[in-house]
């Protein structure tokens, strides 16, 4: 058995939710389930694209203790590293069909019994 832990209770996920979602994925695809973090997974190419590309940064070379107890990082000026940057690219037009496929997956887990709002609902 796998635990899920939402910030107002803890909800046990049971063998027969795994199989509903895992129906559920099988149907719908481009994503999996990690039960045990309580993520969701989506693959490049499923919903959208990842592209990865390479640049220069200025290199890090210290951290500065500021009076209020955080740190400021200090870079170098002469010094650069190559960094990758990733982008998820999300095509226009199938914005609307994205946004269905993650409501059809919220109301899912939502029947389940998984709450899938983080914040408390505040009683009016």
């Amino acid at each position: 058995m796998f635990y899920l832990l939402c910030p107002n209770m803890k909800k046990k996920i049971t063998k027969e939710m795994i199989r509903v979602m895992e129906l559920w994925k099988k149907n719908n695809g481009a994503c999996t389930f990690d039960y045990k973090n309580r993520e969701i997974i989506l693959y490049d190419g499923g919903l959208f694209s990842i592209e990865k590309s390479k640049r220069k940064a200025r290199k890090i070379v210290g951290y500065k203790e500021l009076p209020n107890g955080m740190s400021k990082l200090i870079f170098s000026k002469t010094k650069s590293v190559w960094t990758e940057d990733y982008k998820a690219i999300l095509w226009i037009e199938e914005l609307d069909e994205t946004i269905s496929y993650l409501k059809k997956m919220k109301n899912m887990l939502n029947n389940l019994g998984i709450d899938t709002n983080h914040f408390k609902k505040q009683n009016k």
